[in-house]
C-alpha cells in the first residue's frame, strides 16, 4: 500500500470538508468541543467520544491525547489506506477542525501513540525502509509547534510488520508483531531496541495485539481472542512482583458482541480511551454503521481490578 489513490483522496475532501453534523458554532463549521481532553468527564459505561465532531461513516480508531489535552491524534481508514488524523484545541478552547497530519500524506499510517512526556508521537508506517515496506514503527519529535522528520525505530532480530507501540517512563517499547500474534518489548541499546517477546502467560493462545503499556509498567491492556464475548476483546494483566497475572478478560460494558480494539489510558489515570464497531441502538447518525469509532468512559475501573491481585 503506497501513495494514496486518487479517490481515498476525494473521499478524505468529502469526509473533512464537509460540515460536520450537531455541535458547531457557526457558519465557519466551529466545533463546541471545548476544552482539554475535548471537556470530557470520565463516566462508569463507555460513550462516544466527540461523535458530531470526530466520527465520520469511515473508520476512526487509535485515539492517543497529548499529555496536556490539547492535541487528539487518531487513525481514520479510507478505501484503499489509512491515515493519521489530528485536531488541536485553539486560542478560545474551541478545537480545530480534524485534518491529515503533515507527516502522515504520502503512506498508509496508523496507531499513533503519545509517549508519556508527550514529546514524541509514535505510530506504525508502511513509508519505505531497508528496501521493503513491510509496517514499522516510527517517531516524530516536537520542537515547539512543528513536527520533525519520522525516525525509523530499528529492532534486533528478525522483525516483520511491527504495529502499536507504546511506552514506559523508562522507554521500554512495546509492541505486537502482526503476522506472529505475539506481543514484545524492546529496551534502546545505543542506536537499537533489543527485542525479547513477553512470556507465554501473555502470549499463549490466539493472536494478540494493540498492547497498551502503562507509564510505570504496571498493567498491559491488548487487544485478544480467546473465550472473547465478541469477534474480539480487550483483556489486562498486571506486572506484580515482575510477574503478569492471567489476562483478564475485562468484560462489559467495555467489551460487547462487535469488536474492540486500540486501548489507550490518559496519563492522568483518568480516562480510558477505545475502538469498537458495536452499533448503537436507537442511533441513525451515519456513523452507526458497524465501522470502528472512538469511545471514552472513566480509568478508575483499572485500579479496582488491579486490587484483586494484591
Amino acid at each position: 500500500m503506497n501513495k494514496p489513490s486518487f479517490i481515498s483522496f476525494l473521499l478524505l475532501l468529502a469526509l473533512f470538508g464537509c460540515k460536520r453534523q450537531g455541535k458547531v458554532s457557526d457558519s465557519t463549521g466551529q466545533s463546541q468541543v471545548k476544552g482539554p481532553f475535548f471537556g470530557v468527564i470520565p463516566t462508569e459505561q463507555p460513550k462516544l467520544l466527540a461523535p458530531e465532531f470526530l466520527a465520520t461513516p469511515e473508520s476512526e480508531y487509535n485515539g492517543t491525547f497529548s499529555t496536556d489535552g490539547t492535541q487528539f491524534f487518531y487513525t481514520t481508514d479510507v478505501p484503499e489506506n489509512a491515515y493519521i488524523t489530528y485536531t488541536q484545541m485553539q486560542a478560545d478552547s474551541t478545537w480545530s477542525k480534524p485534518k491529515i497530519a503533515p507527516f502522515s500524506k504520502d503512506y498508509a499510517e496508523y496507531d499513533p501513540l503519545f509517549s508519556p512526556d508527550g514529546t514524541r508521537l509514535y505510530y506504525s508506517s508502511r513509508r519505505p525502509k531497508n528496501g521493503n515496506q513491510n509496517s514499522g514503527i516510527w517517531y516524530v519529535e516536537r520542537k515547539d509547534s512543528f513536527w520533525n522528520e519520522p525516525t525509523y525505530v530499528r529492532l534486533t532480530g528478525d522483525m516483520n510488520e511491527e504495529y502499536y507501540s507504546s511506552l514506559t517512563n523508562n522507554g521500554v517499547l512495546y509492541f505486537n508483531i502482526w503476522s506472529r500474534g505475539d506481543i514484545y518489548k524492546a529496551e534502546k541499546k545505543d542506536s537499537v531496541y533489543e527485542v525479547e517477546p513477553l512470556p507465554e502467560t501473555i502470549n499463549k493462545g490466539g493472536d494478540k495485539g494493540d498492547p497498551f503499556i502503562s507509564p510505570n509498567e504496571d498493567y498491559l491492556i491488548f487487544r485478544g481472542y480467546d473465550n472473547s464475548l465478541g469477534r474480539g476483546d480487550l483483556y489486562i494483566s498486571f506486572n506484580i512482583d515482575g510477574h503478569w497475572t492471567e489476562p483478564e478478560n475485562m468484560g462489559a460494558p467495555i467489551n460487547s458482541e462487535a469488536h474492540e480494539i486500540c486501548p489507550w489510558v490518559s496519563p492522568d489515570g483518568k480516562l480510558f480511551v477505545f475502538a469498537s464497531d458495536r452499533i448503537l441502538d436507537g442511533n441513525s447518525k451515519p456513523y452507526n454503521s458497524g465501522k470502528s469509532n472512538v469511545y471514552v468512559m472513566s480509568a478508575d475501573f483499572i485500579q479496582k481490578l488491579k486490587q484483586k491481585h494484591l
